[in-house]
C-alpha cells in the first residue's frame, strides 16, 4: 500500500515540478488531449458498434480514460503483477474493456455496442493514436508518465548525490563518417545537439582485426581482446568451433579476458551486449547466461509495458509497423533495382522489428531502471542499426531511420535523467563501422568454401559456418532469460519454446553442426565479413606455408589470384607472416615487399592489425581479405550480408567515440579497442569511479 501512495504523491510531485514550466506542461496536455481526441473520433469513424455524438464527447471521453488509467489501473496491476506476466496481460485487456465501459456510462453521447467492441476499440484507438503522436512529434523525448512510473519502480533507490554516474551507449556497427554526415544533414539531433553546443566532443578511433562486435567489446569492457581471431574461429587443440554468440563460449572468452577490474566492475550493470565487463548486474547479456544468470527475471523491466496506459499498445503498433514497412521497403528495393541488394524474408522483417521496437525499448526501459537505482557505470548496446544495415546497407534509408530512433530513445533516457538521484555524463561509442558491398557468392556464383573446394580438385570435405545478424544473438538471449524467469508465464515460454532449448538456452534459428551428415570435415571455412578464415583440422599446430605447398601444391597462389580476393596471408617456417597478393607478397616480420605491396590500399594501420592477427594462437591456417574498392569503400562479404565487418577496407574499420568535451582522448585517434578501455577508465576515476580494488 505505501508504494501506491508514493506512486500517487510521486504523480503529483512531477506534475508540480515539471521541468518545462508550468506554461509548457499545459501546452503539451492540451496537445496531447487534442490528438487523444482526434484518435478516439477517428476510431468511432472506422467501428460500427461505437459511435461519437461530437468532439465534444470525444475529449470528454478520453479524459475518462485517462483518469481510469491514471487511478484505478496502478491500483489492479499492482496486486497482479509481480505474481504472473500472464495474469498481467490478461489484467490489461479486462482493464481496457473496462475503460470502454466507464466511458460509455459517464460520457453522455458515446456509444460502445458490446465488450468485444469494446476490446478491438481499445486496439484501434491506442494504434491511431500511436500513429498520430509519432506523426506529429508529440511524444519527442519520450512521456512523463514513462519518467513516472520508471521512478515508482526504483524501490530502494540510492541516496541524492552529486557524484556522477556514466551511462554509455553503444551503436552497434555505426561508422564515424556516417555519424558525421547524418549531423550534418540535420538528423541524429539529440547527438547533433551536443555537439554543436560543445558539450561532447565526436571523435574516430580505429578498430583492428578483427573489426566486429565480440573482439571489440571484449577490448572496450575488459582491456584485453588478444586471441579473438574472428566472430568464429576453430581451435585446433580441442578441435572445437567457437563461437561469439554461444553463451558457453562468450562466457569463456570473458574467463580469458577478465582480469576482474572490467569497465562495469564496480557497481556497474552490462545491458543487451555479448560480454559481461566484470559487470555486477547483467541483462540481456550473452556470457552472463552460462552462470545462470536470471537477467530479466531480476527486473521489472516487463512492468512499463502494462501500468503505462498505451505502453504494451504502443509497442504492438510499432513492432506491426515496422513489419509493415520492412515488407513495402523491401519490394520498393526490389522494384528500383537497386544495387547491392539482399532478397529479404519475412523471417527478417520479424527479427528487424523485434530489435527496433521490444529491444529498443527494452533498453531504454532497463537504463532507466538502473540510473535510478544509481548505477556507477551503464553500458547498453542498440543492435538496431547494425541489423539493418546489415542487410539493407549501412547508408540506405531503412538503417537511418533506425540511427534516428536510437537517437530519440537517447533523448528519452536523457530527459529521465532529469530526475534521477545522481546526475550522469553520457558517452555515445561504436564498437566498428560497416562497408558496403555485394557478396562474395553474389559476384562469382560460389562461396569462400565452395572455392577452397574447387580449387582442391572438390575431394575436400568442408565445413562453412554461416553467419546471422547480432539481433538474432541478443534476440536468443532475451528470450533465454524469459524461460529462466520464475512463474506461470515462464512455465509457457518454456513449453513454447521447448524444441528451441538447450541447457536453458533458446536458439530460435539453430547453426549446423561442424560435418558434412557423419563426416568430420577435412577444412573449417569461416566469414566475418569480407575477413575469411580457413583450417585444415585434425593437425595440432598451424600449417605453414611449406607444408601447405607440400599438401595442396598451388592453392595459396590460385586463392590469391582470385578477382575476389585481395591477399591471403599465411605462415613461413623461415620467415614468419607472408602476405601474398596477385601480384606480389609482404613480409610482416622485416616489412620486405616482393613486387607490388598487396597491403598499399589498406591504410597505415594494416600491417599491425595483420601481424596481431597472425601472432595469435589459433589463427587460421589461410587468412583471406576479399576484394576492396578504395573509391567506392566497397567489399565483397565472404557472408550474405551487403553491410559487413570483421575485416579491412572501408567505413568498418572507423568507429566514433563521443564524448564529454572535457574529457580528452589520450591520442588522436585511439588504435584498437582496449585503448578506448584505457581511456574510459581514466574518464571513471576521473569522477569517483575506479576500478582498481574491483572483486
Amino acid at each position: 500500500m505505501k508504494g501506491l501512495v508514493d506512486f500517487y504523491a510521486t504523480q503529483v510531485r512531477l506534475l508540480w515540478e515539471w521541468r518545462g514550466g508550468r506554461l509548457a506542461l499545459l501546452k503539451r496536455l492540451v496537445i496531447t488531449l487534442a490528438v487523444a481526441t482526434l484518435s478516439f473520433a477517428l476510431t468511432a469513424a472506422l467501428l460500427p458498434g461505437l459511435s461519437v455524438a461530437s468532439l465534444s464527447a470525444a475529449a470528454l471521453a478520453v479524459i475518462l480514460i485517462a483518469l481510469f488509467n491514471a487511478l484505478v489501473r496502478p491500483l489492479a496491476l499492482a496486486f497482479i503483477a509481480p505474481r504472473s506476466l500472464i495474469l498481467t496481460g490478461i489484467a490489461v485487456l479486462v482493464l481496457q474493456v473496462a475503460a470502454f465501459l466507464v466511458v460509455e456510462r459517464w460520457s453522455p453521447g458515446v456509444s460502445v455496442s458490446s465488450t468485444i467492441t469494446a476490446i478491438v476499440a481499445s486496439f484501434v484507438y491506442a494504434i491511431i493514436n500511436t500513429t498520430l503522436t509519432a506523426i506529429l512529434g508529440v511524444d519527442r523525448g519520450g512521456s512523463y508518465f514513462g519518467y513516472l512510473v520508471q521512478a515508482l519502480r526504483a524501490k530502494g533507490a540510492a541516496p541524492a548525490t552529486d557524484r556522477p554516474g556514466v551511462v554509455i551507449f553503444q551503436i552497434d556497427g555505426l561508422a564515424y563518417p556516417i555519424l558525421a554526415a547524418r549531423v550534418r544533414a540535420g538528423s541524429v539531433n539529440t547527438m547533433a545537439s551536443w555537439i554543436r553546443n560543445g558539450t561532447h566532443r565526436l571523435s574516430r578511433w580505429e578498430a583492428q582485426l578483427p573489426s566486429m562486435t565480440s573482439a571489440s567489446q571484449l577490448g572496450i569492457l575488459h582491456g584485453n581482446n588478444d586471441g579473438i581471431p574472428a566472430f568464429r574461429w576453430f581451435e585446433r587443440d580441442r578441435q572445437k568451433l567457437m563461437v561469439s554468440s554461444n553463451p558457453a563460449d562468450a562466457a569463456e572468452m570473458v574467463h580469458r579476458a577478465s582480469n576482474g577490474e572490467g569497465l562495469l566492475s564496480n557497481d556497474g550493470v552490462s545491458i543487451c551486449n555479448l560480454v559481461t565487463g566484470d559487470a555486477t548486474r547483467s541483462y540481456v547479456t550473452t556470457a552472463a547466461l552460462a552462470d545462470g544468470s536470471r537477467g530479466l527475471g531480476d527486473s521489472r523491466a516487463f512492468l512499463p509495458f502494462f501500468f503505462s496506459p498505451t505502453g504494451y499498445l504502443r509497442s504492438l503498433t510499432l513492432f506491426l509497423g515496422e513489419l509493415i514497412t520492412e515488407r513495402i521497403q523491401d519490394r520498393r528495393t526490389r522494384r528500383a533495382g537497386v544495387v547491392p541488394r539482399l532478397d529479404r524474408d519475412f523471417k527478417y522483417a520479424g527479427m528487424r522489428a523485434a530489435s527496433n521496437v521490444f529491444l529498443r525499448d527494452m533498453n531504454v526501459s532497463l537504463i532507466i531502471e538502473e540510473m535510478y537505482r544509481g548505477a556507477n557505470v551503464i553500458y547498453a548496446d542498440f543492435t538496431d542499426y547494425d541489423e539493418i544495415a546489415h542487410h539493407s546497407g549501412p547508408e540506405r534509408v531503412e538503417a537511418l531511420q533506425a540511427l534516428d530512433g536510437i537517437d530519440a530513445a537517447f533523448a528519452t533516457i536523457v530527459k529521465a535523467a532529469e530526475d534521477v538521484p545522481r546526475p550522469y555524463r553520457f558517452v555515445v561509442l561504436s564498437d566498428h563501422g560497416q562497408s558496403l558491398g555485394s557478396t562474395f557468392k553474389q559476384r562469382y556464383g560460389e562461396s569462400l568454401g565452395g572455392l577452397v573446394r574447387r580449387l582442391m580438385g572438390g575431394r575436400a570435405t568442408v565445413a562453412e559456418q554461416r553467419s546471422r545478424g547480432e539481433g538474432a544473438a541478443f534476440t536468443n538471449t532475451f528470450l533465454s532469460e524469459v524461460v529462466r524467469t520464475s512463474g506461470a508465464s515462464a512455465s509457457v515460454a518454456r513449453l513454447a519454446l521447448a524444441d528451441r532449448t538447450t541447457d536453458g538456452v533458446v536458439d530460435i534459428d539453430p547453426e549446423p553442426q561442424l560435418g558434412t551428415s557423419s563426416e568430420v570435415a577435412q577444412i573449417v571455412v569461416v566469414g566475418s565479413g569480407n575477413l575469411g578464415l580457413v583450417y585444415f583440422t585434425g593437425f595440432d599446430h598451424r600449417l605453414t606455408v611449406e607444408e601447405l605447398e607440400e599438401r595442396h601444391p598451388g592453392l595459396i597462389a590460385s586463392l590469391a589470384d582470385h578477382p575476389g580476393v585481395s591477399f591471403v596471408c599465411v605462415r613461413s617456417r623461415a620467415r614468419g607472416g607472408l602476405v601474398v597478393g596477385s601480384q606480389g607478397a609482404r613480409y610482416l616480420v622485416d616489412g620486405r615487399v616482393e613486387g607490388k605491396d598487396p597491403l598499399e590500399t589498406f591504410g597505415p594501420n594494416a600491417v599491425a592489425s595483420l601481424c596481431r592477427e597472425d601472432a595469435m594462437e589459433h589463427a587460421p591456417d589461410l587468412l583471406l581479405i576479399s576484394q576492396y574498392d578504395p573509391e567506392l569503400g566497397e567489399v565483397a562479404a565472404f557472408e550474405e550480408l551487403i553491410g559487413s565487418h570483421g575485416g579491412l577496407g572501408g567505413a568498418q574499420t572507423e568507429p566514433f567515440i563521443l564524448h564529454p568535451a572535457e574529457w580528452k582522448l589520450d591520442e588522436p585517434v585511439p588504435l584498437g579497442a582496449p585503448a578506448i578501455y584505457r581511456n574510459l577508465r581514466r574518464w571513471l576515476k576521473s569522477v569517483g569511479i575506479p576500478l582498481e580494488h574491483a572483486a
